[in-house]
């Protein structure tokens, strides 16, 4: 694996970083006016819990599938930012028909017809994710990654908590379909600006390729790629797990707070923004630690209170007090999926990059589309409380068979008193006078 971390020139790089918060930002507060509603959507529509577990395990299973045949795509072709800003631009478009669907269908064949034009817009989104995230790794220096990330999550945490306040707005004063349709055509316009931004993002040529990394890329490929790294490999297969569990009840959240819990649905809005507030604040804490500490060592905080959430819902007696639960998840995955990301980057190659997260995406990604289909069927026929508690149990095992299975590069070890804010602080300085004074010796 190489040190290398970007060949860009450190003004481009500079410049690069800085227009890639703005494009997140963008992206972030079209994405939120319109997926933390999609499963409220369709109950309006008339979905059962088992259609809308389908809603989240189609497109998940089919824009998974291609994840193969994208990094191929992107590392033949070599246009990896095109790539990218021609599927993010069409699967932001598919938005116009979504929207229309109340007003052109009924019954069973709107459901599905939401479903289908869902389905699309991620299959055609996920084409691009290989080549976007190599670009990612690519125009950020390795050593600085977590505070960056951490600092660009809170700026597209910040958009997209004005994004779902905004959309639960509109939600609230006009109902059902207006609300929402007002929602997702704001949420167009947000999307193309964030794929203008992108488009104009410095990017330097993907890295030469080892002979090894020019063969074909398709399943086999793949698996022989799994083979020959054993962290990577292990870490693929413990994110099965850990992708089942989180899935099998995701998408069904919602519908407790609305069914179970009473609550309205355009209050959601405030009770998904609970969750990015809790973000912003968490991407900065984390992403200092993530630096310091590694990234195993932080995704091992984080998942405590990610694998614990199903239970946090289990007990909430009122649904106003959605909004704790979702500050507490929103807290404890930005940690998460932050050095989840970044350790994703630092163990794959550089060369092949794409083709790696190609495999990681494709074999989480199919896990994922499995259990909602799982979750909304149990739901349906057991009930909802069932699913959450099961899913629970599923994340503790997926968390524990990260943590013995999957090897970390050298990291500092990280204690519970280094999460407190304060220590954190004191021990920065106490280094700092450290390296002073080894300074001060040198020069005497």
């Amino acid at each position: 694996m190489s040190d290398q971390t970007t060949t860009l020139d450190h003004a481009s790089a500079n410049r690069a970083m800085r227009i890639s918060v703005i494009d997140g930002m963008f992206g972030n507060a079209s994405e939120n006016m319109i997926g933390p509603f999609l499963s409220l959507f369709a109950l309006a529509l008339g979905a059962t819990k088992g259609q809308i577990g389908l809603l989240a395990a189609l497109p998940a299973f089919l824009s998974n599938s291609l994840q193969i045949p994208s990094a191929r795509l992107t590392e033949r072709w070599g246009q990896r930012q095109r790539l990218v800003v021609i599927t993010s631009g069409i699967s932001r478009l598919i938005i116009i028909p979504i929207a229309l669907v109340p007003l052109m269908l009924e019954g069973d064949a709107a459901i599905y017809t939401f479903i289908a034009l869902v389905t699309l817009r991620g299959l055609i989104n996920s084409i691009g994710v290989p080549g976007w995230t190599s670009i990612m790794a690519d125009i950020t220096p390795r050593h600085t990654r977590g505070s960056y990330f951490g600092f660009r999550n809170v700026m597209c945490n910040l958009a997209a908590l004005v994004g779902t306040l905004v959309a639960g707005w509109f939600i609230r004063q006009y109902d059902f379909p207006w609300g929402y349709q007002v929602s997702f055509y704001v949420a167009l316009v947000m999307g193309l600006f964030a794929t203008y931004f992108f488009s104009i993002i410095p990017v330097p040529p993907l890295p030469k390729r080892s002979q090894a990394a020019q063969k074909p890329v398709g399943l086999k490929a793949g698996w022989q790629a799994i083979a020959q790294h054993t962290t990577f490999r292990s870490y693929c297969f413990t994110s099965i797990l850990w992708n089942f569990g989180v899935s099998f009840s995701s998408p069904l959240y919602s519908v407790f707070y609305r069914e179970n819990l009473g609550g309205h649905p355009g209050f959601w809005g405030v009770v998904s923004a609970a969750g990015l507030v809790a973000g912003i604040f968490g991407h900065r804490y984390w992403g200092r630690l993530a630096d310091r500490y590694g990234q195993k060592n932080v995704m091992l905080a984080g998942g405590i209170g990610a694998a614990s959430v199903p239970f946090a819902w289990c007990i909430l007696p009122r649904w106003e007090l959605a909004v704790v639960a979702e500050f507490f998840s929103g807290f404890c995955w930005s940690g998460y999926n932050l050095a989840a990301f970044n350790l994703i980057l630092e163990i794959t190659p550089d060369d092949s990059r794409t083709t790696y997260i190609g495999v990681y995406n494709t074999m989480a990604g199919l896990a994922s589309s499995i259990g909602p289909l799982i979750g909304g069927y149990l739901a349906d026929a057991y009930g909802l409380l069932l699913v959450i508690i099961i899913s629970g149990i599923l994340r503790w095992l997926g968390y524990f068979a990260f943590k013995h299975n999957v090897p970390a590069p050298s990291e500092t070890q990280l204690r519970w008193s280094d999460l407190i804010p304060l220590n954190q602080e004191m021990r920065l300085t106490q280094k700092l006078q450290e390296w002073k004074s080894k300074d001060s010796d040198l020069t005497e």
